[in-house]
């Protein structure tokens, strides 16, 4: 059997290469190369021209109100959306929804004694406020 024989350019290519297949495999992106082109046909299939056109247009309809923000706007929104999906995502970790009682309204009314359902309700019913009132032309 030969010997193989690189040159430090090509084993520096190897090192990077083997980097970025690990930077895919903890980002969970490497499996999904791997069915791409192990089914790259399959895939196309899937990915029609006028799917794709739906989606643009979808998304551009949900980008249009963005364009009318104020900067401010957009910071504020920006914080909050971090500190609510920090808060949704800490929440979500520690409730397993195959867990979760069945509550009847006796429960439910002793579950608003507890200060952390309070401030969760409190935010919700303040969200709903402001929703009602964006649709009402009142912000």
């Amino acid at each position: 059997m030969s010997e193989l024989n690189f040159t430090p350019e090509e084993i520096a290519a190897v090192k990077e290469l083997a980097e970025v297949a690990l930077a895919l495999k903890r980002g969970g992106y490497l499996g999904l190369i791997k069915a791409m082109t192990e089914n790259g046909d399959k895939f196309l299939d899937t990915i029609s021209e006028e799917k794709i056109l739906r989606l643009l247009g979808v998304g551009n309809a949900a980008l249009e109100p963005v364009r009318e923000l104020e900067t401010s706007e957009v910071m504020e929104i920006e914080w909050n959306t971090e500190e609510l999906v920090s808060a949704l995502l800490k929440a979500l970790a520690k409730t397993n929804p195959k867990e979760v009682p069945k509550v009847g309204m006796m429960a439910a009314l002793g579950y608003l004694r507890d200060e952390d359902v309070q401030k969760g309700l409190g935010f919700l019913l303040t969200l709903a406020k402001n929703l009602g009132a964006a649709m009402n032309g009142k912000l």
